[in-house]
Parts: C-alpha cells; sequence; structure tokens
C-alpha cells in the first residue's frame, strides 16, 4: 500500500522515498522545508494511541524521537500519522557494549517516569512459560511438525526448570523499549542522541529488554549494561529464559494461526552463549 494522495495533499507532504518496515510501513517526506516520516500503522486504533501515548510519557527525556506532528487519521480502515524525522548516523552493530551501557542510561533516564499500563493484546512472555496453554498447543501440533514441536519442547522445559525457587511475579516491572538493536538508534559524534521503533514498548521485567538486544549472541550488550548498572545473579538467571520464551511465543503464535516456520526460530534456539551457564548445553539432535 502506498501513501493516498488525498492524505498526501491534505496535510501538504512530498514525497521524498520509502524507508520500509516490518509491519508498521514509513516513507521519507517533505513537511514545508523540514523532513519527516510518514507512518502506516499495522495495528488497531487501541494499539495505535497506545505506542503514541508512550512517546508522548517520555518526550521530556532527552532524545530525538519520532514525535507526532499529525495524525493519527484513519484512512479506509487504515491508520496514517507523521512524525519528526529522528536525524543521526546508524550506531555500529559489533559496537555492542556502548549499546548496553546505552541501554542502562537509557532505564536510569525513565527510572521515574510513571509506569503505562499493559500493551493491547500483549499476554508477556512470562505467559509462555507458566500457562498449561502452551504443552496444550505443542501437543495438538506434535503429529504435524515432530522435529519443531520436539525442539520448542525441550527448550520450553528447561527455561521452567530453570526458575524454579526465582519468584518472577515480585519483581518489579519498569518500562522498556523492548527492541534496543542498532536499526533503531541514532547516534552523532559518538553520542546516542535518537530512539526509534517503539511497537515493543511496555511495562515488563528488566530482563526481558534483553530478548532482542542480547538474541544470545550480543554478550557484551550485557557486560556493557552491567558496567554501568550492576545486575544479581537472579537478573542473569532470567537472561536465557526470556529470551528463549520470545521466540516460543513467536512459534506458539505461529502454530496457532497455521503458519509454517521458515526455520529461523529454530535456528535462534540452537544459538548459544557463555552467559547462558547450564543453559548452554547443546539441544541433543
Amino acid at each position: 500500500m502506498t501513501p493516498p494522495p488525498a492524505l498526501l495533499n491534505a496535510w501538504k507532504l512530498q514525497m521524498i522515498g520509502e524507508l520500509g518496515g516490518r509491519l508498521n510501513c514509513h516513507w521519507q517526506v517533505r513537511d514545508g522545508r523540514e523532513r519527516a516520516v510518514l507512518r502506516r500503522w499495522y495495528g488497531l486504533e487501541a494499539e495505535v494511541k497506545y505506542e503514541l501515548g508512550i512517546l508522548n510519557l517520555i518526550g521530556g527525556t532527552g532524545l530525538h524521537l519520532p514525535t507526532l506532528r499529525r495524525g493519527p487519521q484513519a484512512v479506509d480502515g487504515t491508520w496514517w500519522s507523521l512524525h519528526d524525522f529522528v536525524a543521526g548516523a546508524p550506531v555500529p552493530r559489533e559496537d555492542a557494549r556502548r549499546r548496553g551501557r546505552w541501554l542502562a542510561e537509557l532505564h536510569a533516564r525513565w527510572h521515574d517516569l510513571p509506569l503505562p499500563p499493559a500493551r493491547p493484546g500483549w499476554s508477556g512472555v512470562w505467559a509462555v512459560l507458566s500457562e498449561p496453554a502452551a504443552d496444550a498447543l505443542l501437543d495438538a501440533h506434535e503429529t504435524a511438525s515432530p522435529a519443531d514441536v520436539r525442539l520448542y519442547r525441550w527448550h520450553l522445559h528447561r527455561a521452567r526448570t530453570a526458575l524454579i525457587g526465582i519468584h518472577f511475579a515480585t519483581r518489579s516491572p519498569m518500562l522498556i523499549h523492548g527492541d534496543f538493536t542498532p536499526w533503531n538508534l541514532r547516534m552523532q559524534r559518538g553520542v546516542l542522541t535518537g530512539l526509534m521503533d517503539f511497537e515493543f514498548a511496555r511495562p515488563a521485567d528488566l530482563m526481558e529488554e534483553f530478548a532482542l538486544a542480547w538474541r544470545g549472541i550480543h554478550d557484551d550488550v550485557v557486560r556493557g549494561y552491567a558496567d554501568h548498572t550492576p545486575l544479581t545473579d537472579e537478573d542473569l538467571a532470567l537472561l536465557t529464559p526470556l529470551w528463549w520464551a520470545h521466540l516460543l511465543g513467536g512459534a506458539l503464535r505461529d502454530l496457532e494461526r497455521g503458519i509454517q516456520d521458515d526455520g529461523w526460530t529454530a535456528r535462534r534456539l540452537r544459538v548459544r552463549s557463555p552467559l547462558m551457564g547450564e543453559l548452554a548445553a547443546p539441544y541433543p539432535d
């Protein structure tokens, strides 16, 4: 879908080019003399308003953000909005330790903000590890996808065992970005200046932040965070189970919808890191 000409005309925008997007799509436009970003939302109205509320909440915390300029406006059942262009250079992927320190600094900036409500439609990764519905879904698809289900169940049981004795429900949630990856950051003169993509932002456990920031391979992200803000033994014990829960949550949703996994989840579940400790044991094929 391309931007509706009527919307471009109403907001007096000139197209510059596509910026891409996984579910939400973006175009760089000219708003008067300034660059801006036009966004087509994938989600429902409640999700749109929730994310815009997050942007408003963190607006005064010292980073350039895709601040709302116009909208949101529904056109033929799809939501559109116009945002500030976040300038700066992309962050090198290999600069993981600095990225971890930046993440800790971000959490410090957000520490005293009021906690937003739960994200609409988000069940949380803890539900994957605690609810029997996950086991029932795996049982229902074992005949059709035996190799995948065996892999998923093995990691699910290992994650549950690792969490015995950890009282997850008593840990205090905080606002997390949820996708603190190099392509969502912008820097100038070696300093983090911009942050984008808040489709996973939500109140959650601190260690859920590392699911996509660490991904089981970027150990220096965790080390860089700990350089700034020490992590407890309990924090580190949650690192791998919550990463696996993130992967398993997506895999279970695909099974429920009848979507065939292309092997991405299996490859990610097989990744091992020294930070995994005893959970670094390889999957027994």
